[in-house]
């Protein structure tokens, strides 16, 4: 039986089929960044700050302002690089699915996918409290630790710990 909860923030659009779930997932817990818009509207609104900011050093430099130009084309340049940013991690995601004896970590950061495994009857999850509002959250097994949650609130955090505490509780 397949049980899987999708922690906030999701995006609609996330494809389960090209994550390559094996067919002995017997729970699963997916985490994706909140991404607002698609990638047309952040080309439009980057596209559109990059001509402005154009448009508006031209008409400097015609009254004779020039000097402004090579801030705007840094400012553009900037805009440029928030831009790719953006892109390359439009797809990032963690998943943590319990396949049979093991438990699987994937993740995917900007572009780099990696795939852990442990033991799910020797894995337990920890919380670790860094500041009084952030907390991290940790899969610990035979000396080896994975982070999970760094796409997650403080609260979707904590959940996800209690349901997966719970979960390889009852399957052990």
């Amino acid at each position: 039986m397949l049980h899987f909860l999708a922690v906030e923030p999701i995006v609609d659009s996330f494809n389960m089929s090209s994550l390559e779930l094996g067919e002995n997932v017997q729970f699963g817990i997916i985490s994706r960044r909140n991404n607002s818009s698609s990638r047309q509207v952040r080309q439009l609104v980057f596209g559109s700050l990059g001509v402005f900011t154009l448009a508006v050093a031209t008409a400097f430099a015609l009254v004779g302002a020039w000097p402004i130009a090579p801030f705007a084309g840094a400012e553009c340049l900037a805009l440029f690089f928030a831009y790719c940013w953006l892109q390359r991690h439009d797809e990032d995601y963690e998943l943590i699915t319990i396949e049979g004896d093991n438990v699987v970590v994937e993740t995917r950061d900007g572009g780099k996918r990696e795939q852990r495994r442990m033991s799910r009857f020797w894995a337990h999850v920890v919380i670790e409290e860094v500041s009084s509002r952030k907390q991290r959250v940790f899969l610990r097994a035979h000396g080896r630790e994975i982070e999970f949650g760094r796409l997650l609130s403080d609260e979707a955090k904590l959940s996800v710990a209690k349901q997966l505490r719970s979960k390889l509780s009852a399957l052990v």
